[in-house]
């Protein structure tokens, strides 16, 4: 299945499946809780998590790497989540178009990255704001193409997002990553790891917070688990061929 999902990639960068997903996306801010089951059941046949929109390596015209990224706002935490659909309207307005390049990712994935090099990241599975829903990958499109390398595009972007109270990849020194935003609510990466969780304004609006992030988290070791075999799989063939 996961096949059929990563063949996404062979679509253009920003393809009618996008589109409708963005409209969907944008035309609600109103977050609504995902049903969960009774507590004294566990449905196991929930494949929610392989329902997410996904996409593959050089989809967007850049070496992302073999195992697939995960593309979905779903899999973001929903204030986080909140935030990023009002980002993506608001550059709408003023005439850029964004794709979701990657939004939740695993360690494995992580550790996918680090293992191409510094120039992709620094930080190992589990030390990326990636791992807990609070960091998004975006790219601006024009006539089909990614927009990797406008500056001044990416700043009309870095400062809506900025506008937000979100943490813009722009600004870095060290690894400029203008497609990367994310949000922590104040928190350090080690007590998101301890699993600490950021405080936000309005939290009245999320009256199911808590069930909702363990549903997602649900998904998430969902998508662990699958990258997480992929990897152990490939890393036997690559040591069989040697």
């Amino acid at each position: 299945m996961l096949s059929a999902l990563a063949s996404h990639g062979q679509l253009a960068p920003y393809n009618q499946e996008h589109t409708w997903l963005m409209e969907e996306l944008t035309h609600s801010f109103t977050y609504q809780a995902a049903p969960l089951p009774p507590n004294d059941f566990v449905d196991n046949t929930d494949d929610t998590w392989l329902k997410w929109t996904t996409v593959s390596n050089y989809h967007f015209g850049k070496d992302r790497g073999d195992l697939t990224m995960i593309a979905d706002l779903s899999a973001l935490h929903p204030y986080f989540r909140d935030q990023i659909i009002q980002l993506i309207k608001t550059c709408k307005a003023k005439g850029i178009t964004l794709a979701v390049v990657e939004s939740f990712r695993t360690s494995s994935k992580q550790n996918e990255y680090k293992s191409m090099g510094e120039k992709y990241t620094r930080s190992k599975g589990g030390r990326s704001k990636h791992q807990y829903g609070l960091a998004i990958d975006l790219v601006p499109i024009v006539d089909s193409v990614a927009q990797w390398h406008n500056k001044a595009l990416w700043k009309r972007v870095g400062i809506v997002g900025e506008q937000l109270g979100l943490r813009w990849g722009g600004r870095w020194r060290h690894l400029y990553d203008p497609g990367h935003f994310e949000w922590t609510g104040g928190l350090s990466m080690t007590q998101l790891a301890n699993g600490e969780q950021p405080s936000f304004p309005n939290a009245n609006k999320y009256p199911c917070l808590e069930e909702d992030l363990n549903l997602l988290k649900k998904y998430w070791n969902a998508w662990e688990n699958e990258q997480a075999t992929i990897s152990r799989k490939e890393a036997t063939t690559a040591t069989q061929l040697q």
